[in-house]
């Protein structure tokens, strides 16, 4: 352990490894035990050093974006979490490029401030580009996958370019999610625009953003099983809202969203949703699929 230690710390720098680190502290739920390790890389040339080496060693590593979609464990993670510190963002057109740890929000900035259309709905979306990427996120009938043509991936120790065909995009879903790979950047494909125009796009997509629960959570917990079930309006139809265990609650703002009300642990997390799960199921049918990822050990 103490070999790998000093490995990081010679790649990454000594300042940039931290020894069980809470992962509430860098995840949006707020909740989640120590890493054992957690590394912060600024260069891509130093993450594809670092994968390779602990994937020829088989250690544990998971890459970590703005930790908005993520429900760490009470046991934390056995582990290295490697956090994306590095963000290019560049223009080609009507293309942009933008490194994995870009912050989606940074991009769609940098889109309207150079008239490109096309990524006004994905204002205010708390994801970096390679964790959108991963899940295929979307908000108002979008999703990152229609406008995005390339990926560059970490396979094996090898760089690759995915198409989008390559990277079988879905609702709430990639290639990635059933052949691991580590994502180095993206492609997107927008449209020239005026900025004014998207500007104010953008402005009423962040005004509904304003109406979701502000308190600590992971956004919608649970994918839509098909169009016409709307899981909040279920899930409150149900008298759900507002459901409790420990510092864990089903919002009554949004009932898709479980809030951590200040002191929440993992547990309760799951126990909440557990049991809207159990309850929707029994009373529609429906055994509702969570879109959270689920970082470290669980029962």
């Amino acid at each position: 352990m103490e070999l790998l230690e000093n490995y990081l710390r010679h790649i990454c720098g000594t300042e940039k490894v931290k020894v069980n680190e809470p992962l509430a502290r860098w995840t949006t739920f707020r909740v989640g035990g120590p890493a054992r390790y957690l590394v912060l890389v600024e260069d891509k040339a130093v993450l594809v050093r670092l994968i390779k080496a602990l994937e020829y060693v088989e250690y544990p590593y998971f890459v970590l974006g703005l930790g908005a979609n993520v429900l760490a464990s009470d046991a934390g993670y056995d582990g290295v979490v490697i956090k994306l510190n590095f963000n290019k963002i560049e223009q080609n057109d009507v293309f942009i490029y933008a490194d994995a740890g870009a912050k989606l929000g940074a991009v769609v900035n940098y889109a309207r401030d150079h008239g490109l259309a096309g990524l006004a709905w994905a204002a205010g979306i708390p994801a970096t580009v390679g964790g959108g990427i991963y899940m295929n996120c979307g908000a108002y009938d979008h999703c990152l996958g229609e406008i995005t043509v390339m990926v560059d991936v970490l396979v094996h120790g090898e760089i690759k370019t995915l198409t989008q065909q390559q990277m079988e995009f879905g609702y709430r879903h990639s290639v990635f999610m059933e052949q691991p790979a580590v994502i180095l950047g993206a492609y997107f494909r927008l449209e020239h625009g005026d900025k004014t125009e998207i500007e104010n796009q953008m402005q009423v997509v962040i005004a509904k953003r304003r109406r979701q629960p502000h308190a600590p959570s992971a956004g919608s917990v649970f994918k839509c099983p098909r169009t016409d079930f709307y899981v909040g309006k279920v899930v409150e139809s149900l008298g759900l809202s507002g459901y409790t265990v420990g510092g864990a609650m089903v919002s009554p703002q949004h009932c898709n969203f479980i809030v951590n009300t200040g002191n929440a642990t993992c547990e309760d997390i799951l126990q909440v949703l557990y049991h809207v799960q159990d309850t929707v199921e029994k009373h529609t049918g429906v055994l509702l699929e969570p879109e959270i990822i689920f970082l470290g050990k669980f029962e």
